[in-house]
């Protein structure tokens, strides 16, 4: 992936809500099958990883975090991932529009 699309990944990840950076790993955790895979993929430790996934959820993926969980997925699900981020966006323009 090429620096300018990772900067701009960085960018999108800034503004993507708690849950749904937890949808985006549960998803690419769908795709690879594993936490095993997933983490030599994405360059998240197991345990970093464990703790995203928990129950109680006590941490949530940082942006840099978001933003290698996304440019993986992307490589595989690009168009999932778009129709996600479009959703996204539609739903924060919602909220602008209220105002």
């Amino acid at each position: 992936m090429s620096k300018i699309n990772l900067e701009i990944i960085e960018l999108i990840a800034q503004y993507i809500p708690k849950e749904q950076r937890i949808s985006f790993l549960k998803e690419l955790l769908e795709v690879y099958g594993s936490i095993y895979k997933t983490s030599k993929m994405t360059k998240i430790s197991r345990p970093q990883l464990y703790s995203y996934l928990a129950s109680d959820k006590r941490s949530y993926p940082n942006d840099e975090v978001t933003a290698r969980i996304l440019a993986s997925l992307l490589e595989i699900k690009r168009s999932l991932v778009k129709e996600k981020l479009r959703d996204l966006s539609k739903d924060f323009s919602d909220l602008i529009n209220k105002l």
